[in-house]
C-alpha cells in the first residue's frame, strides 16, 4: 500500500473510531423525556429519598408524587404538599397544622420533574456523562448545572434509554448534602382529579391554618 492510500485508510479508520466514541448529544435525550412526560394526562411516582449530609449518616424516606401539568401532590415523611399552580399548601401530619404559600414560593417543587425539565435549556447547561446499567436497565446519565443562583450546584439525571423516563435524580447542595430521589414505581396517566391538588381543611378536624402569603 503506497503512502497516499495509507493516509486515506488511516483517516477513514480514525474517523470511524471517533464517531463510535463521540458521546450522544444531550438535547434529543432530554427533549424526548420532556415530550413523553408532557404527553401524559398525569403521572405518579412512588419513590425513595435518601439524604446524605456531610459527616452524618444518611436518612431514607419514602413518598409518592402525583403530577398533572403544573399541579402536583406530594406525600413525603410527615408532610402532605399540594400545589394547584396558584397556591401551595404544606400540611404537617403530626402537628395537624397547614401553612399556605404562593405557588412560586414552593421549595418542594424540586420534586416535580416537569418544572425542571420544561425550562431546562433556559435554567441549566447540560452535559452527557456516560451510559451504565441501573436497576436492570441502561440509563443515560446527564448533569444539569444551574445558570442562575441555585441551592443545588448540580443535578444528575438517570434517564432510561428505552423509555426516556427518569429513574433517578441526584441533587448536590452547596452545603455538601446530596439528595438521591429514586423512582421505585412509575404510573403513567394516573387518575388525577383537580381537587386532589388543593387542601380542604374540612377533611382535617381542628387543623391550624397559617396563611403565609
Amino acid at each position: 500500500m503506497n503512502t497516499k492510500k495509507k493516509l486515506v485508510f488511516l483517516f477513514l479508520i480514525s474517523g470511524t473510531l471517533f464517531a463510535q466514541n463521540t458521546p450522544p448529544s444531550v438535547v434529543p435525550i432530554i427533549e424526548k423525556t420532556v415530550k413523553n412526560y408532557n404527553a401524559l394526562t398525569a403521572f405518579q411516582f412512588d419513590f425513595t429519598l435518601n439524604i446524605d449530609e456531610t459527616g452524618k449518616p444518611g436518612n431514607t424516606f419514602r413518598g409518592t408524587l402525583l403530577v398533572k401539568k403544573e399541579k402536583y401532590l406530594l406525600n413525603f415523611d410527615d408532610q402532605i404538599i399540594a400545589n394547584d399552580g396558584i397556591t401551595m399548601w404544606n400540611y404537617q401530619i403530626s402537628s395537624n397544622e397547614a401553612s399556605i404559600f404562593d405557588a412560586d414560593d414552593d421549595e418542594f417543587s424540586i420534586f416535580n420533574p416537569l418544572k425542571m425539565l420544561n425550562n431546562w435549556n433556559k435554567e441549566y447547561t447540560a452535559k452527557f456523562i456516560r451510559e451504565e446499567e441501573f436497576q436492570s436497565n441502561i440509563v443515560s446519565i446527564i448533569d444539569l448545572t444551574p445558570i442562575k443562583k441555585n441551592p443545588f450546584y448540580k443535578i444528575r439525571l438517570f434517564i432510561n434509554k428505552t423509555t426516556s423516563y427518569i429513574q433517578q435524580i441526584m441533587m448536590y447542595d452547596i452545603d455538601g448534602t446530596t439528595l438521591t430521589y429514586t423512582v421505585t414505581k412509575f404510573t403513567p396517566n394516573a387518575a388525577a382529579a383537580d381537587t386532589k391538588f388543593s387542601f380542604n381543611k374540612n377533611n382535617y378536624p381542628n387543623v391550624q391554618v397559617n396563611d403565609m402569603r
